[in-house]
């Protein structure tokens, strides 16, 4: 599970409370975010589970060490640069996304169908009155599967 804009590892964390993955990494382009972040996995007993990386979108991780992608709380149009310049990461193997725009969802989706992604889910969430849309794509799936 790579988290990209992990800043405090607050979703890694939570990933693996949940036993969705035994492994995460967290990526953040502020040189501050990792000090953060390895205090609170320090405090969740985390820190042999999570891998910290300074870097910009997808650039630090290898094909091998990615099967799920969260972006989460940034513009459709950072999603779309993220994922543009990932898309060779993801050629190489299958890559499930969960994506988070804020802001509006509709580029996203644009971006997805145009580069052979299909919706898995699509859900909004509420959370302190503000409305959420999840997205969960893949390449190579066939239809929206469910509701999340």
């Amino acid at each position: 599970f790579v988290d990209i804009g992990t800043n405090h590892a607050i979703l890694p964390i939570a990933v693996l409370r949940e036993q969705r993955a035994m492994r995460c990494i967290g990526i953040d382009k502020s040189a501050s975010a990792p000090e953060d972040a390895q205090r609170r996995l320090r405090r969740c007993h985390a820190l042999d589970r999570v891998e910290l990386r300074i870097g910009d979108g997808l650039e630090p991780p290898t094909p091998d060490e990615v099967d799920t992608i969260c972006i989460a709380g940034v513009g459709p149009r950072t999603v779309a640069a993220i994922l543009t310049d990932g898309l060779q990461l993801m050629k190489e193997q299958e890559v499930r996304l969960v994506l988070n725009p804020f802001g509006g969802s509709a580029e996203t989706r644009t971006f997805l169908a145009e580069h052979g992604f299909a919706l898995l889910a699509d859900t909004e969430v509420m959370d302190r009155g503000r409305t959420y849309t999840i997205l969960v794509a893949q390449r190579g799936a066939s239809r929206l599967e469910r509701q999340l």
